[in-house]
């Protein structure tokens, strides 16, 4: 791993650790984390800004996919943000407010897929 890889990834384990601190519910559903399991997302993917990769405004907590106290499996908001399930999401606007100012062009691509 190059010096800038590892400097990036120490980073993010300190903004991933402060996320949590903060939040440690899921921002799809509102679930708390003590409930559900959660995983830090990207709102625009790294691969297509790697420079957004440590922006804290570009990472959110959501849920992964879980079984319930019933045995009931349910599909977590993680997977539905990577789908086309996101407007479902809670902060599905506040996460759009946020493509659309840093990344405009994404924005049309998520909002047309959505149409």
């Amino acid at each position: 791993m190059s010096k800038k890889q590892e400097k990036i990834k120490r980073e993010l384990r300190k903004i991933y650790h402060e996320i949590l601190l903060e939040r440690n519910c899921c921002a799809g559903c509102g679930q708390n984390g003590n409930a559900v399991p959660l995983s830090f997302s990207h709102i625009i993917p790294r691969s297509r800004r790697g420079d957004l990769v440590t922006d804290r405004r570009n990472i959110t907590l959501h849920c992964l996919t879980f079984v319930d106290n019933n045995g009931n499996s349910r599909k977590g908001c993680h997977e539905m943000w990577e789908g086309r399930e996101r407007e479902k999401l809670l902060d599905y606007f506040h996460n759009l407010a946020y493509i659309k100012e840093v990344d405009l062009e994404y924005y049309y691509i998520i909002t047309e897929l959505n149409a």
